[in-house]
């Protein structure tokens, strides 16, 4: 028989004051009686035996239920203090300014390593911390740090004219992702300064969808000779065979010296649809995460630029493949005006590329033994090296003049 809401309130009362001097495992039979007795939600249940008849005075005529009788807060200790943050952000900073998820899982394989670097100053209690920190934990902390470093670059991009657009089949984001091993993605990113005037240097990005394999190459300029350099030894090197490659409509791509380049080689080439960057997502997300946050937005040309870049990448793509863990997004599910995003494990390039089935045993080995010649802190130390020399082999930004201001001495108006 239901009882009444008068009866339920008197129980209430009653199994209350048990409840808050019973043990724990007391509680929970108490909990569990009370339960069957009044058909209460359990926490709602527990809500109320823990502050029936307990209440707080917060204004002169009211009154608050509390949950606790002092008013008092639980002080809990603090394990990640300035020490940890302090050396959080030197190894942040180090390596890539990588966000929490995964900077957590290469902290987790490689804080040994760099324990050991006594630039960071990894004391034992330190290390051990950071040994099993959570990916929520880094974002939290290093909150501060991040919003420091907000900028934005410029884009180049021109769109290709003329009937060659038709001869290059399109391929949206989804029948990407339906290819399989050996489709490579490639994007320019200008480095201009942020006054795309005169010639500056470009990096020619190169990745890989499914086993997210990156390569960098620094060009003189977009002109074609220097894409097609990049590109011949790119097919020379990369681990995994081209089949596809794959750009958006920029005309340093779309033309028909890299059709003819293509067809040579026996590799199809695809582009994205007009004014759809999503088309071309896997590399176009590299030009920050693997880029600028990396070189910046400082102004490069000739050829002390391209050897400034150029030593870079040649320790910093060994870490990006090798060592930088990085997720896939595996599904997406919208839930009213959310989207719940699903990304799969944690993993290397080099995981991802020796795991799959699709690369020969001969290049798995041929990988295998390359990175166990690799070492971390020296790859780190190098790539280091390199970035501390940017700012010195940089060329002064050239004065912007905008359209407007040109405008009178365009239309002889200055002259009169």
């Amino acid at each position: 028989m239901e009882l009444t809401l008068k009866e339920r309130k008197k129980l209430t009362r009653l199994t209350s004051k048990k409840y808050r001097k019973a043990g724990k495992r007391e509680k929970t039979a108490i909990l569990n009686t009370f339960v069957s007795q009044t058909g209460y939600e359990r926490k709602y249940a527990i809500h109320l035996l823990a502050n029936e008849e307990i209440v707080k005075p917060i204004h002169k005529a009211a009154r608050l239920v509390t949950a606790h009788a002092s008013g008092s807060r639980r002080v809990h200790e603090k394990i990640y203090d300035g020490a940890v943050l302090d050396t959080l952000a030197l190894i942040w900073e180090a390596f890539n300014f990588q966000c929490g998820k995964l900077l957590a899982p290469f902290l987790h394989a490689n804080i040994n390593i760099i324990a050991c670097e006594p630039k960071f100053a990894v004391t034992v209690q330190v290390r051990l911390k950071l040994g099993k920190i959570s990916a929520a934990t880094i974002d939290r902390i290093l909150q501060k740090e991040k919003a420091k470093r907000r900028v934005k670059g410029t884009s180049g991009t021109t769109q290709a004219k003329g009937h060659i657009k038709s001869l290059i089949p399109v391929m949206s984001h989804f029948e990407c992702t339906q290819q399989g091993a050996g489709l490579w993605q490639i994007d320019l990113v200008q480095h201009d300064g942020g006054n795309p005037t005169g010639e500056f240097c470009f990096t020619l990005t190169i990745t890989e969808v499914k086993s997210c394999w990156t390569i960098h190459y620094p060009l003189r300029n977009k002109a074609f000779r220097w894409v097609y350099k990049a590109l011949d030894h790119a097919i020379t090197v990369l681990p995994l065979p081209v089949r596809i490659l794959h750009s958006d409509n920029g005309s340093e791509f779309i033309n028909n010296a890299l059709l003819l380049w293509c067809q040579q080689h026996n590799i199809k080439l695809t582009r994205s649809r007009s004014n759809r960057k999503n088309d071309n997502c896997f590399v176009e997300q590299k030009n920050y995460a693997s880029v600028r946050k990396i070189v910046g937005y400082l102004r490069f040309s000739d050829e002390k630029g391209l050897a400034a870049l150029q030593d870079v990448y040649s320790a910093y793509d060994n870490l990006l493949n090798y060592f930088y863990p990085c997720q896939k997004l595996l599904a997406k599910e919208r839930v009213g005006s959310k989207v719940k995003k699903t990304y799969d494990r944690p993993q290397t390039p080099f995981d991802r590329a020796v795991c799959g089935s699709e690369l020969p045993n001969e290049f798995k080995n041929m990988l295998v033994s390359k990175k166990a010649a690799l070492n971390l802190m020296d790859e780190m130390a190098i790539m280091n090296k390199a970035i501390d020399r940017l700012p010195a082999l940089a060329d002064p930004v050239p004065e912007f003049v905008s359209r407007r201001a040109l405008k009178p001495l365009l239309f002889g108006s200055s002259m009169v």
